[in-house]
């Protein structure tokens, strides 16, 4: 700009005099050019700029004000103007312009981590969007060999290397990095009053001689040493690197290390008792490695906190800090409890527009409760629950509202029992009479107010303003207009309690967009991107349109970074190129992981003593490799393996999301290989093809619509021998079905309120493949209720059915003597029967012992109905992250739909007898994660199913010897797992 201006003036000074050559000054303007002839900014937009005019007399001035326009672009370098006289009279004028470029994509390679690209790239300080200079090119490097030296690299050398692009006036900067071979730690020097040698420094912090040098292993080192001066007390030590000289001949960094390790300090605490671990962390100067006034002041506070929240209610804690003596600064901390208290009664009146469930919730101050032995009381805590409830009711137009608070201690005669009475005088509610909008020319006053709290007839408080400011300038944002400024001012209404607002909205220049330009991505189709960027050229430049666009770019997985950018920040423009710079996930992921699982599924596979199993464990090992981004259109493929004693499973997807370039959309292929044991009864063996379409119709409700073919069989099986050939033959099932969710939970990990269905409808016929003809249907209800802050009633209910129809199908088997045998069956596969029982399903049973047994053997052999009823009373017991749960549960499976029953009792003394609801009551323990809650569940079923069993091996069932006994099923079942039931 500096420039520009220089030039015109100057020849504003030639006009003006004359004598140094023709003097232009009032000359008819012949022709205005420009060179080169193809410009940056569109040349209707130049003609707007320039206030010189073809035909028109020149006036410097007029010419100067034409150079500062196009300059105030941002799009220039450098414009100067040459002034010749036309051959048929007038002045030619000529603007000789140098264009800007811009930063782009910016790539460095040949670097060896630590530093990683990320931060090399970082150090430039290079932003996408912003005007490039050689200058600042360099200045990017040498920042990159500093970054390199903090890491060993001291012989470093980088180049860079631009690639422009004259159509977008943007420049990619590709640096190289010859990173040498990296130094390593040499010398210690200590310097201050150092109580460690050298050596000692070395074994604390990890710079032994040999050990290579990086930032990290730098700051670890340091670290190390604070952590054990602080373990020793030495709050106030300095540990700090002066100086590091690099040694070329010897590739080494010899280090010179300040220490200075201060006195010693002790912090006592008399008149209360508190263990050291509790000290440490209720005051701050262990954590913040010194000692001063403020955060004594702090520790004496949350030490007041502690022993009024334990029902110390009239707590008083006074601290001193004694002068250093002997090496040794005394931190002493004096408590004055008083008689301990409990929080009985907490009465709240004086609210006519909030109900007490409102405030209540805005409340950390508790009663006595299981939680909270004593309650939960501090003056604090009230000051914060008064403070708390005044906001409630400022943000709803009483600004006249007083809360006063009385506290009785030996309520109605009981020694250390305190009551807490808090009155709200509410005072007169002040109403908006008015709401004036002024300014708005673009976005109409009707549109705009129908998004605000504060209107005519509402209530008016600064809160409301703060939130209509916010709606305003983001919908003023959101349509171009990023210059938009808003002010408002209130003033008496008409009436008593009643206010005007007027709200004054300055809108600014109104920009829009000139083009989208994309980089960064190599391997990715270009459609891919584009149809996930809702950002086009004309239209006006919303912010929030780049950040959505962002954002889905960042959905596809396959992107490590977007960032996004105007280019050009600086500059005035009207239209304005929006960059989207993209850098590309690495494709190929590897996962493996382990676990177990304990239950009763263990037994032997040839001792069918144990129908019910006993107690297992079956340690768990997977694998999985991902590929991403497959053939550059975001579809991604997988395989995922486990392997354990219960299970051995291979499974391939290629999952292609927003098929179609339909967001809602997801296109999912897979094969299935799967051997199990989780039922006692049989090994299963599965090996499916399956196609499913996802679609997401709304937040909550999404569709799956699936075709499964799968051929499954079994083997090791434990029935009676006549049953073998009907129930083991293996079948092919083709399965259409569709499935709808609706998830209205407010946490699918731990919900504490809201809904959660689902219909699962299917049918295996011969015209889908099946040689099994079935439908299938699977309902499931499940509710969450908060009956308080932190206690939920929460219930499901799942029934199913299937029924199989149509024509016998012919099992054929071969008898132990070479003969055939042909027998005929509609049943429903085995391994595709109802099972349930277990941690997330019915918990009176152990895993998937529930429903109709074999009358030989008594394995469970699933059936075709179920039914399942649990309810769940969620509470509290220590803390945040730790609950309880008392459930109640009741359900089975049945052989058949006509089979269902609600009675209560097995039939006396009839052991075929499973058509019943088994009842099952227990108590659970929760204790919260990030990833859900970790759950043990301990089970006592009411009536637990008699059967009859079998006392001996395989082998001597199929001779017709060992022993039938009658049995029955434990009253007691554990279970441990990863997550709430449902």
């Amino acid at each position: 700009m500096s420039r520009s201006i220089v030039i015109a003036a100057a020849l504003c000074l030639a006009w003006a005099g004359g004598a140094a050559g023709d003097d232009f000054q009032g000359s008819p303007v012949a022709e205005i050019v420009f060179s080169p002839p193809a410009q940056p900014v569109p040349a209707a937009r130049l003609e707007q700029l320039l206030e010189v005019k073809t035909g028109a007399p020149l006036d410097a001035h007029a010419l100067r004000r034409s150079i500062q326009a196009i300059f105030a672009t941002g799009r220039y370098a450098d414009v100067q103007v040459d002034a010749v006289r036309a051959p048929g009279g007038g002045v030619r004028l000529t603007f000789i312009t140098v264009e800007n470029w811009f930063t782009g994509q910016v790539t460095v390679t040949g670097a060896q981590p630590p530093p990683s690209q990320v931060q090399l790239i970082a150090a430039t300080r290079l932003n996408l969007g912003e005007p490039y200079t050689q200058e600042k090119g360099e200045a990017g490097r040498q920042a990159m060999l500093r970054l390199l030296a903090e890491n060993g690299f001291y012989n470093a050398t980088v180049r860079w290397d631009t690639y422009a692009n004259s159509d977008t006036q943007q420049l990619d900067i590709d640096y190289q990095v010859e990173p040498g071979r990296r130094a390593h730690f040499g010398e210690i020097t200590l310097s201050g009053e150092p109580d460690l040698s050298a050596e000692e420094v070395r074994g604390l912090t990890g710079w032994s001689v040999g050990n290579t040098i990086t930032q990290p292993a730098v700051q670890r080192g340091l670290e190390k040493l604070y952590r054990h001066y602080r373990k020793n007390d030495r709050l106030q030590a300095v540990a700090r690197i002066t100086g590091k000289k690099f040694v070329p001949s010897a590739n080494r960094v010899d280090v010179a290390l300040e220490i200075n390790p201060g006195p010693r300090v002790e912090v006592a605490l008399s008149g209360a008792s508190l263990s050291s671990k509790q000290l440490r962390r209720y005051v701050p100067i262990f954590e913040e490695g010194t000692v001063d006034n403020d955060l004594l002041a702090e520790g004496a506070r949350n030490l007041r906190d502690h022993f009024q929240v334990d029902g110390y209610f009239d707590a008083k804690i006074d601290y001193n800090q004694n002068p250093e003596e002997n090496g040794v600064v005394l931190a002493e901390f004096q408590a004055t409890l008083g008689s301990r208290h409990q929080l009985v009664r907490l009465d709240i009146s004086g609210n006519h527009f909030f109900d007490r469930a409102t405030i209540r919730e805005r409340m950390y101050l508790r009663v006595k409760s299981v939680s909270f032995r004593r309650g939960r009381f501090s003056h604090g805590l009230l000051a914060s629950d008064v403070s708390a409830i005044e906001e409630l009711y400022h943000a709803n137009g009483f600004l006249g509202v007083k809360v006063h608070t009385r506290l009785d201690d030996d309520y109605e005669g009981h020694v250390g029992d305190m009551a807490l009475f808090i009155e709200i005088e509410e005072g007169p509610q002040t109403l908006i009479a008015e709401l004036r909008l002024t300014g708005n020319t673009t976005i109409s006053t009707e549109s705009l107010t129908a998004q605000l709290n504060s209107v005519a007839g509402q209530s008016y408080s600064e809160t409301n303003v703060a939130s209509d400011r916010s709606l305003i300038l983001g919908r003023y944002f959101q349509e171009g207009f990023p210059d938009a400024a808003f002010e408002w001012r209130v003033a008496p209404g008409p009436g008593p309690n009643a206010v005007i607002l007027d709200y004054t909205i300055q809108e600014g220049r109104r920009q829009f967009v000139q083009a989208v330009i994309t980089g960064g991505y190599n391997r990715t189709q270009d459609a891919t991107v584009r149809r996930e960027i809702y950002v086009y050229p004309s239209e006006p430049l919303s912010q929030a349109a780049i950040l959505d666009s962002q954002r889905r770019l960042y959905d596809l997985g396959i992107f490590s970074q977007v960032n996004t950018a105007v280019q050009n920040p600086e500059g005035d423009e009207v239209s304005r190129n929006v960059l989207l710079q993209m850098e590309e996930a690495r494709r190929w992921t590897v996962g493996v992981g382990g676990g177990a699982e304990i239950g009763r599924f263990g037994g032997s596979s040839t001792d069918l003593t144990s129908p019910a199993g006993n107690t297992g464990f079956s340690p768990r090992v997977s694998f999985e490799l991902t590929r991403l981004n497959l053939l550059g259109r975001a579809y991604t493929g997988s395989l995922r393996t486990q392997f354990s004693t219960l299970q051995k499973r291979g499974l391939a997807t290629f999952q292609a999301p927003r098929w179609r370039g339909r967001e809602r959309l997801t296109l999912t292929f897979s094969s299935l290989y799967d051997t199990s044991r989780n039922i006692n009864t049989f090994s299963a063996r599965r090996l499916e093809g399956a196609l499913q379409l996802q679609h997401k119709i709304n937040k909550p409700s999404t569709f799956f619509y699936r075709y499964s073919y799968r051929r499954v069989s079994v083997s090791d099986v434990h029935i009676t021998p006549s049953l073998v050939p009907r129930l083991t033959q293996a079948v092919r099932v083709g399965l259409l079905s569709v499935t709808y969710v609706q998830d209205r939970r407010d946490d699918p990990l731990d919900a504490r309120r809201g809904i959660y269905n689902t219909v699962d409808l299917g049918l295996a016929a011969k015209q889908t493949g099946s040689e099994a003809s079935f439908p299938r249907t699977v309902l499931q209800n499940s509710t969450y209720h908060r009956l308080t802050k932190r206690v939920v009633l929460a219930r499901t209910t799942q029934a199913g059915a299937m029924v199989p129809y149509g024509n016998l199908r012919e099992v054929r088997t071969t008898a132990t003597d070479g003969s055939t045998l042909l027998t005929f069956t509609r049943d429903v596969p085995l391994p595709e029967k109802f099972f349930s029982g277990g941690a997330s399903a019915h918990r009176g049973f152990s895993i998937n012992q529930a429903g109709p047994r074999d009358l030989t053997t008594g394995f469970p052999l699933g059936g075709n109905a179920l039914f399942l009823n649990s309810v769940e009373l969620r509470f509290p017991v220590r803390g945040e992250n730790v609950g309880g749960v008392l459930f109640h549960d009741f359900g089975n499976v049945f052989a058949r739909l006509q089979d269902v029953s609600f009675r209560l009792h097995q039939r006396k003394e009839d052991l075929t007898d499973f058509n019943y609801m088994v009842h099952a009551l227990g108590f659970g323990v929760r204790y919260r994660t990030p990833i859900g809650p970790v759950r043990l569940d301990l089970a006592y079923a009411l009536n637990p199913p008699r059967f009859r069993g079998f006392q001996g091996t395989t082998d001597e069932l199929l001779h017709g010897l060992g022993t039938s006994t009658q049995q029955r099923l434990s009253h007691f079942q554990f279970h441990f797992s990863l997550g709430q039931t449902f």
